[in-house]
């Protein structure tokens, strides 16, 4: 009598573990925000190149006077921040990410050729091709880390804090440079090495468009296991956190342009003997920001509530209004005041930044959604220190202080 046979038991397929699809998903995650970075990082050294020297360029170069200077380079940032709103809305239309990205380069590449030429049309050609590349570039930046980091986590979060740094270096280094490149070169050459900057920033956004084209970014694995929970559009809540980021706005434009006039006039620069220069300022907050940061992301990894974020930016509202107050009392002094009043304001200035900026944009980049993007951060784009070079450059103050607005810098 035959043993019946047993079939043997049938093992079931498992799929693979997906550790080195993850790890791959991370690799190409973390390259992509690198490429952003440096391509961001070479587009504000470019921009501050300009920004630290626009209106005394206006002043030497073309004759302007000092008021009509100041003037038109507050036109030229205005249509810079007021054009991010229509160019989000077009991109989101019609231009993948990183395209975006490449156009307002291109755009910005142009106008920096075009302020090479010693003529006051091609300054003025210049400065709209700059005006429309920025209209199109700032949304760019934000529509291309939602596509990084789509999931919305905590890692977006830290991506921000990562951009932020990114530009106070470019901030800090264009600033630094603009002022011997004017010196020792002229402004013909100081504006050849801004376009060629923007050039090498060209190069960086389009190997970022061939990363993102091969590696096809979405939203099915996070780079670090962050939860894939996206926050509701809520339009009160997005109203909140523009209003936040445009009072950053004004805080910026306030604390910088008037401060910079006012440590001109009214405070004590001479430290050990040495006049220490007011455009130093700048350098001061881009060096405190590099130095935060850090902390900054530290503790962001073990606070990824939704209501701590929200809470930082109230703090954040509330050092903006300290960086004033905290100049109230040097009013009231008798004689100039020391460097450390304007140094303190800048300092809780930079703390209202950190809190503000990169954590606002993170939480609109969280509870916006994709077809919005570039329109959204268009109108949350918060400008960085976009004015205290340029009113230091056209402010050549004696032992008087200012000079007249009527007559030329």
């Amino acid at each position: 009598m035959s043993s019946p046979t047993t079939s043997p038991a049938k093992t079931p397929k498992l799929n693979p573990p997906p550790a080195r699809h993850c790890a791959s998903s991370t690799s190409e995650r973390s390259g992509a925000m690198y490429m952003l970075c440096v391509t961001i990082l070479c587009e504000r050294w470019a921009a501050f190149t300009l920004i630290s020297t626009a209106a005394a360029m206006l002043c030497e170069r073309y004759g302007l006077s000092r008021a009509d200077s100041l003037r038109l380079w507050g036109l030229v940032s205005a249509l810079c921040y007021i054009g991010s709103v229509p160019g989000g809305y077009l991109l989101d239309r019609r231009f993948s990410p990183s395209l975006g990205l490449i156009g307002g380069s291109l755009l910005l590449l142009l106008g920096y050729v075009s302020l090479t030429i010693p003529y006051r049309v091609a300054a003025f050609i210049g400065f709209g091709l700059l005006a429309l590349g920025q209209s199109l570039y700032k949304p760019s930046t934000q529509r291309v880390l939602h596509a990084i980091f789509p999931s919305k986590g905590s890692r977006s979060e830290q991506a921000q804090v990562a951009l932020h740094i990114a530009i106070n270096i470019g901030a800090a280094a264009g600033s630094f440079c603009a002022g011997l490149l004017v010196r020792h070169a002229g402004w013909s050459v100081t504006f050849a090495i801004s376009a060629l900057i923007t050039g090498i920033g060209i190069a960086v956004s389009h190997s970022l468009h061939r990363a993102s084209q091969a590696t096809h970014f979405s939203s099915e694995n996070d780079s670090n296991g962050d939860a894939t929970k996206h926050t509701p559009f809520h339009l009160p809540s997005t109203i909140s956190l523009l209003s936040a980021m445009f009072l950053l706005t004004l805080s910026t434009a306030q604390i910088e342009r008037s401060l910079i006039l006012w440590t001109t006039q009214h405070i004590d620069r001479i430290v050990f003997r040495f006049e220490i220069p007011t455009a130093w300022l700048v350098t001061y907050a881009a060096i405190l920001v590099f130095c935060l940061s850090p902390i900054q992301l530290a503790l962001m990894k073990r606070q990824r509530r939704r209501s701590l974020s929200l809470r930082h930016i109230a703090y954040g509202l509330l050092c903006a209004a300290l960086c004033f107050a905290v100049l109230l009392p040097s009013v009231f002094l008798s004689n100039r005041a020391g460097i450390g009043w304007p140094i303190l304001s800048v300092s809780l200035f930079v703390l209202a930044e950190l809190l503000i900026a990169p954590l606002g944009l993170a939480l609109l980049h969280r509870s916006t959604p994709s077809r919005l993007s570039g329109i959204i951060s268009g109108c949350g784009t918060v400008p960085v220190r976009s004015a205290i070079s340029s009113v230091d450059s056209s402010v050549r103050s004696g032992p008087s202080g200012l000079r007249s607005e009527s007559s030329p810098c």
